[in-house]
């Protein structure tokens, strides 16, 4: 069985997690749910920045300890994850003892290549971000992605030697067209390194929270440093860096992250593995950010809308479903609570929702809910069956490449086609004649074949709806398998059949 370990970005617990957080976890479980259903033994591992000053000035401003803070506040992030069914095979909090066992290994690692030194940094800091910026990176001098202005910092700290690295990570760039991807964000980076690269700093002096710097413990370890090590713990790494776990899970196959962190995961954190003399994940999948009606999400500029807030109304799955199909994953999308409800009303309600329902009552109205056994087959069936196969075949290219809008797109095909085939063939009419009677149960048994293999296909995306319409074909447990081209049932399965999948909702 292959292996595949996926990673998330680690968020700094310091607020309310909205929708644009939900976008990058719900992208990644689909990937990992997915790649399950084709066999593969996957490694979803998400996880919390909970070490940044970040996390330290917020507890300060409540009058509380970091640790109960992070403590909170890390609920609140775990609870939306579980609310959106992201579900992770482990989870990193980097206050964990093993993160920390983790960092020491890769610093001491690091520290005996001699790629860390002493030396003093004069800068600006924006604190939100936890990142060192330039005076060409302000804009209007600000942070250009918290459009707030950052703190002037003179301290002596530790630098990691990350201009030792410029050449390899060219060469990197050359040989390995889709480390980063997408290829605007690969070229991002490339015009980054070609301006030439400098050391920074990985340490804070003086800060009362975070991990020790080993070598002087009057300095914390900057937290960019030792959050993108938990990409390592989560694999075993520091426990025993040959461990089984880390033998066979390591290199990561993927990191998603967002737009905002792509330095620090495509420059930085690669010649940090090869100082470190590890493998180098396989790719960086970037994704773009979710506004609102326009507007950015953020909790500073008021614009926030949490995932229970949309679940409230619509449920965890019509949230996964409207960002996977309404925000392509490289670019910027939108969310406004009446595209979700178009949505809603159009895609789930008539299209999806509707076939399921019609589908099982023609079944029990005509054959007593029993399906029956496929006769005469005609063109028209063998034409939907071709349809079903596109589908398979697009909708597995789309999810291998991030192209979850084109997936659903492909599959939503294919559930129009049964649509149409319903339209098409008329059972209401074939049932009204005796001579008919063996044509209208090969229709209602081609349709039939269809609903365990749209549940299948939407699985990754929707999971409770797909459990609901396995439940309801009285296959729980036993679904159709990924890629299926030969029947479910079996002539005599008997359909229990169900509510509603989409039921229409007030206001």
């Amino acid at each position: 069985m292959d292996s595949y370990y996926i990673t998330t970005s680690i968020p700094y617990p310091s607020g309310e997690p909205h929708v644009g957080h939900s976008f990058e976890m719900i992208a990644a479980d689909t990937m990992a749910r997915y790649r399950r259903l084709t066999g593969e033994d996957v490694l979803l591992l998400g996880g919390l920045d909970e070490n940044s000053q970040r996390v330290s000035r917020a507890a300060r401003e409540v009058g509380t300890d970091p640790q109960m803070f992070a403590d909170r506040i890390s609920r609140r992030y775990i609870d939306a994850w579980d609310s959106v069914d992201v579900v992770f095979d482990d989870f990193v909090r980097t206050t964990e003892q093993r993160h920390h066992e983790a960092v020491y290994a890769f610093y001491e690692r690091v520290f005996q290549k001699g790629d860390i030194y002493e030396g003093r940094y004069e800068g600006w800091y924006c604190y939100r971000c936890e990142e060192f910026l330039s005076d060409e990176e302000l804009v209007d001098k600000c942070c250009p992605v918290h459009h707030t202005s950052p703190e002037w910092v003179e301290e002596d700290n530790y630098f990691f030697a990350l201009s030792k690295y410029e050449g390899r990570l060219l060469e990197l760039y050359e040989e390995c067209p889709d480390f980063v991807w997408p290829e605007t964000r690969r070229n991002e980076m490339l015009g980054f390194l070609r301006q030439g690269l400098s050391d920074f700093s990985i340490s804070r002096a003086g800060a009362s929270w975070g991990i020790r710097l080993p070598t002087n413990p009057d300095h914390a370890i900057y937290v960019w440093f030792d959050a993108l090590i938990n990409y390592l713990t989560g694999v075993g790494f520091g426990q025993g860096s040959e461990s089984q776990a880390f033998a066979s899970r390591w290199p990561a196959n993927v990191h998603v992250i967002g737009k905002d962190i792509v330095r620090f995961h495509a420059i930085y954190w690669p010649a940090m593995l090869m100082s470190a003399g590890l493998e180098l994940p396989r790719q960086i999948a970037v994704h773009g950010w979710v506004s609102f009606a326009g507007e950015e999400l953020t909790q500073s500029g008021g614009h926030v809308v949490t995932p229970a807030q949309v679940i409230e109304r619509y449920g965890s799955d019509v949230l996964r479903y409207f960002l996977l199909r309404e925000v392509a994953f490289d670019r910027d999308g939108d969310f406004s609570w009446e595209a979700i409800a178009r949505r809603y009303r159009d895609d789930l309600g008539n299209d999806l929702g509707n076939l399921v329902l019609r589908s099982i009552s023609m079944l029990k109205r005509y054959e007593d809910g029993v399906v029956p056994e496929i006769g005469k087959v005609t063109e028209i069936e063998t034409s939907l069956l071709a349809l079903q196969q596109t589908a398979w075949e697009v909708t597995a290219t789309n999810f291998e490449n991030w192209r979850f809008h084109q997936a659903l797109s492909a599959i939503w095909k294919y559930i129009n086609g049964v649509n149409r085939y319903i339209e098409q063939t008329e059972p209401w009419k074939l049932a009204r004649e005796d001579s008919e009677r063996q044509r209208l149960r090969t229709v209602l048994a081609t349709v039939l074949d269809a609903l365990p293999k749209i549940s299948t296909m939407i699985r990754p995306v929707m999971p409770q709806t797909s459990d609901n319409i396995d439940a309801q074909l009285g296959i729980s447990g036993n679904p159709a398998p990924w890629g299926a081209s030969s029947g479910v049932f079996s002539a005599g399965h008997k359909v229990p059949g169900g509510a509603a999948l989409f039921p229409r909702l007030d206001g």
